[in-house]
């Protein structure tokens, strides 16, 4: 069975996989494309993953994995943060 945010499956943080850091040191989260969609995920700074290792997907530049998580929730909830 495929996670969907647009059911009632809250993301976790374990969903997100650690890739290395940017080019200045910044921490880097990989998470698939199915679990958010493109309107939440931009609004918190994702961006395309572009590689091949993992697929299609967001990558976030956090210092704080939860609060994202976090909000990527209420998004999908349909709440307004």
């Amino acid at each position: 069975p495929t996670k969907n945010m647009t059911t009632t499956t809250k993301l976790t943080a374990n969903e997100f996989i650690r890739i290395p850091n940017d080019v200045n040191g910044n921490p880097r989260y990989y998470l698939p494309a199915f679990l958010a969609p493109e309107k939440h995920a931009r609004k918190i700074g994702g961006v395309k993953y572009r590689g091949k290792r993992y697929g299609a997907g967001w990558v976030f530049q956090s210092y704080n994995l939860q609060s994202d998580v976090d909000f990527l929730n209420s998004q999908a909830e349909g709440g307004e943060a």
